[in-house]
């Protein structure tokens, strides 16, 4: 009854889906603790119970972990999930030997052990054992068996925290499991951006909301060990005067974007107003702590007049400088990532001119990012990374392919974020995936597992988070699903002609698979959101519209699951909720 998977060594173990989608028989033959355990014949005992010991015992952190652990099986298998020392099926425990973040999982007589280098590590080990395991009928314990650690040094997820989306407004209890599961996933790090944009000033009533949204994000965050991220840049309060504001980008391209309330820090006191809010802000957050600052050039930022210009490698830069002088005031050990999102578009010699400002070294840029809206730059390819500093991306795993954003319901995109992996997986050491919402959360599964195994296919990762969250009844034909709903994205996106039959068979396989997966899985939001994608797809591409009762039940669904207002004074929510007609916007849409 104890067989297991091969035993693998080194950064990941391949995957256990054979080309069916279904895990082998025999690889499947683990431990199998049907309403109890293994009783080492064969046989099941009738215990009822999973008994897991944990070391240390008096670590907040793994207590964490188990706990997670727990309400993870809770959620799918029902039965007693115990700590106990005695024959124990399965044993958490941190070993100082393996790396800090990597895990390994192996056989300790009759248990399963579990360990971790660090309370984190151990939490990713247990992601990959729940992802593993099975829960259909009986808890059927996860074969895989091996050490695995990352390779991405810096793997995080940057939840835009405005626009009233579901981080914006989430309860602290669905913000806490979110984050969680990104945790699972192998993430180390959340990034938010404070709203500056949905706010007039310090004393707008909303302003205390943010704040506490924004401690919120840095407490959760940190109390699970991951580090705790925010951006900022030259754009400020709505209430910023006007007589320090930038001089708008010009934009042929229609990339760059002009969003926000710039305001220019070639101005003196444009740049006191800067640095004071800056200020403001790091003393806000000084009580619960912030590890990693973003600079950030365009989009909401930037200024084009002569003393800031070429924005990316005079203006940027200046100010970039002075907000990390500022930052360590408050934060000693804080790391920075300098962003390059959009540079040279149009060419203005902005890498040339970041790689000469860093060529002789710098002592406060610790990252570059680097990504745009297609194709990543060539620059840091062809050329070099400016000052040899470490790269991470930025995937745009929310807006492309969708509007309004997720308002359509999931938008998994498996092919195209392989196809641009492919592009930097042999240069890039991690990322911030940008985020508007959780409707796209197979796209940040998919990237998380870039981070740690670059080799690791986004099929596999696919095929994987399909059988831990919807079970392993369907694995394939959900992945026929996904595709389906990606080529009907993409040519939707690209203004070509969508497939009608395609569409059509969207909606069937999604109803199929509704009838085969268990009820924990139909229950659960991320196959709702996936399942009503399949049903809006077929009424605007194959049925009447958006109009109709089936499509405003569909919508009215998400919007209650992404916390939307169906009435609201923010001129931005139309942007991420679901377009359903009778949704109103008393400030009008920007």
């Amino acid at each position: 009854m104890n067989i297991a998977g091969p035993e693998r060594v080194g950064n990941e173990a391949p995957s256990l889906l054979d080309s069916s989608g279904l895990i082998p028989s025999l690889l499947y033959a683990g431990r199998v603790w049907e309403n109890g355990s293994d009783d080492g014949d064969g046989g099941v005992a009738e215990e009822h119970e999973i008994r897991v010991r944990v070391t240390p015992r008096d670590s907040e952190q793994v207590n964490r972990v188990f706990r997670i652990l727990t309400a993870r099986i809770n959620e799918r298998y029902t039965t007693a999930v115990t700590r106990s020392g005695e024959n124990p099926h399965l044993v958490l425990n941190v070993e100082p030997s393996l790396a800090a973040e990597a895990f390994r999982i192996r056989e300790d007589g009759r248990a399963t052990l579990i360990e971790g280098g660090s309370p984190l590590g151990l939490l990713y080990g247990v992601g990959k054992f729940l992802r593993t395991s099975r829960f259909e009928g009986a808890f059927t314990a996860s074969p895989w068996r091996g050490v695995s650690a990352p390779r991405g040094s810096l793997r995080g997820m940057y939840f835009a925290t405005h626009f009233h989306n579901w981080y914006h407004v989430a309860p602290e209890n669905e913000i806490t499991r979110y984050v969680e599961d990104m945790a699972l996933w192998g993430v180390n790090a959340i990034k938010t951006a404070f709203p500056f944009i949905n706010l007039r000033d310090w004393e707008d009533p909303e302003t205390e909301h943010a704040l506490a949204m924004t401690r919120k994000f840095a407490r959760t965050a940190r109390d699970l060990g991951l580090k705790f991220a925010i951006g900022i840049n030259n754009t400020m309060f709505s209430g910023a005067p006007s007589h320090i504001r930038a001089v708008p980008l010009p934009d042929p391209t229609h990339r760059r974007g002009n969003s926000g309330h710039p305001v220019c820090p070639s101005n003196p006191e444009g740049r006191d107003y800067l640095l004071a809010n800056a200020r403001r802000l790091f003393e806000e957050l000084s009580g619960v702590g912030l590890d990693l600052v973003t600079f950030w050039p365009y989009d909401e930022g930037g200024c084009a007049c002569d003393r800031c210009s070429p924005w990316g490698c005079n203006g940027f830069l200046r100010l970039s400088h002075d907000f990390t002088e500022l930052a360590r005031e408050y934060f000693p050990n804080i790391k920075t990532v300098l962003s390059t999102w959009m540079f040279d578009t149009p060419p203005e010699g902005e890498w040339e001119g970041l790689t000469e400002a860093l060529k002789d070294g710098n002592n406060w840029v610790d990252y570059i990012l680097a990504d745009a809206h297609e194709d990543f730059p060539r620059y840091p390819l062809d050329v070099g990374v400016p000052g040899n500093l470490p790269l991470i991306n930025f995937p745009e795993i929310s807006m492309w392919g969708n509007w309004p954003w997720g308002g359509v319901g999931a938008n998994p995109l498996p092919a195209r974020f392989q196809r641009l992996w492919d592009q930097v997986k042999h240069i890039v050491r991690g990322g911030f995936p940008y985020s508007e919402g959780i409707y796209e959360d197979m796209n940040k599964a998919i990237v998380a597992q870039f981070y740690w195994t670059p080799e690791k296919s986004a099929r596999d990762t696919l095929r994987e988070y399909i059988a831990y969250e919807f079970g392993n009844r369907a694995v394939e034909e959900t992945v026929e699903l996904v595709d389906a709903l990606e080529v009907a994205a993409t040519r939707s996106y690209t203004k070509q002609p969508v497939d009608v039959g395609l569409v059509r068979t969207a909606r069937e396989l999604a109803d199929k698979v509704h009838e085969k997966m268990p009820t924990w899985a139909r229950k659960g939001w991320r196959w709702e959101i996936l399942r009503l994608r399949a049903i809006l797809d077929h009424e605007r591409f194959a049925g009447e519209g958006l109009a109709t009762s089936e499509a405003e039940r569909a919508l009215e669904r998400l919007i209650e699951i992404y916390h939307c207002e169906m009435e609201t004074d923010d001129p931005y929510h139309h942007r991420v909720r679901p377009p359903l007609a009778r949704a109103v916007s008393r400030r009008g849409n920007l």
